[in-house]
């Protein structure tokens, strides 16, 4: 039960992009220069900082009110 649990969590936390909890960060996205073709997700120099894009898969916050 645990295991499920530790599973969907990181998911949903990765999804919905939690700040703190997501398994998305800077070390996985170095990897996917390393290892993957996916060159609209990895990091991006800017200037003198470096810029995490968006992924695709993140769900975004729309206010409709």
């Amino acid at each position: 039960m645990h295991i499920e649990k530790n599973v969907f969590e990181n998911i949903f936390n990765t999804i919905i992009d939690v700040k703190g909890k997501t398994k998305d960060n800077i070390k996985a996205r170095l990897n996917l220069a390393l290892f993957c073709n996916h060159k609209n997700i990895e990091l991006v120099c800017d200037g003198s900082r470096v810029v995490k894009p968006r992924a695709s898969f993140v769900l975004e916050k729309k206010h409709n009110y």
